[in-house]
Parts: structure tokens; sequence; C-alpha cells
């Protein structure tokens, strides 16, 4: 292999360039993981969310959005008109006899596990 000679002018121009692959690769790979944590995330919440009304459950995904720097968010949530329960049931509600319905914490439960699995793909993705 021949090496390529880099003149004193062109250094930080060829080190932007080798910068600029290197964040586009791991971005890549950052957002290979995202995606595979929120749909376990989803999957696991879904089956672990309070059945007493199962079309809550079955509202439960999630949203993709792609940032200008190519990053990708992604965002937990229920589908209309069942968004408005998550914030009850996770956090629990007055009744209206005055008593109160504790909260459920399967969202809760649910990222203690899909977390560190996150955080692991991520490590190892930096550490390639």
């Amino acid at each position: 292999m021949a090496k390529s000679v880099i003149s004193p002018e062109d250094l930080s121009d060829a080190i932007r360039e080798q910068l600029t692959l290197y964040r586009s690769d791991v971005v890549e790979k950052v957002n290979a993981a995202g995606l595979k944590a929120i749909k376990y995330l989803v999957k696991l919440t879904r089956r672990s969310a309070p059945k007493r009304e199962g079309d809550f459950a079955k509202s439960i995904t999630y949203n993709a959005e792609e940032k200008p720097t190519g990053d990708t968010e992604y965002t937990w949530g229920a589908k209309s008109p069942h968004f408005r329960k998550t914030h009850l049931l996770v956090n629990g509600h007055a009744t209206v006899n005055g008593g109160r319905v504790p909260g459920d914490p399967f969202l809760e439960q649910a990222l203690e596990i899909v977390l560190p699995e996150y955080e692991k793909d991520v490590e190892e993705t930096l550490t390639e």
C-alpha cells in the first residue's frame, strides 16, 4: 500500500475529512442502536402495560425524527386518544370518590431493562 504524503497546508483538510467519515459512521451505528432499543421498549411496554383497557397497549408506539445533523431522535408514546392516559397510568390518579389509584411502573421497569443494553451497544460502537 502506497503512503500518501500530505503537505502541512493540507493537513487540516485531511483531518477534517477523516473526522467527518468517523462521525458519519458513529452516527449511523448509534442510530441503529437507538432503533433497536426503542423497538424493544415498545415491545416490553405493550406486553406489560395495564390490560384493563386493552386498546392502550395496542396504541403504544414510537416516533423517529431525523435531525439536520443526521442524528435520529426516537420518542416513545401512545397514539391518540390513549396518549392522554399515559401519565395517569404511570403516576397514578385521583378517583371520583376521593380515593387514589396507585401508579403502574410498567414504563420504568421496561426502561430498566432497555437502557443498560442500549448503553452497552453505544459503548461497543465507540470502542470499535
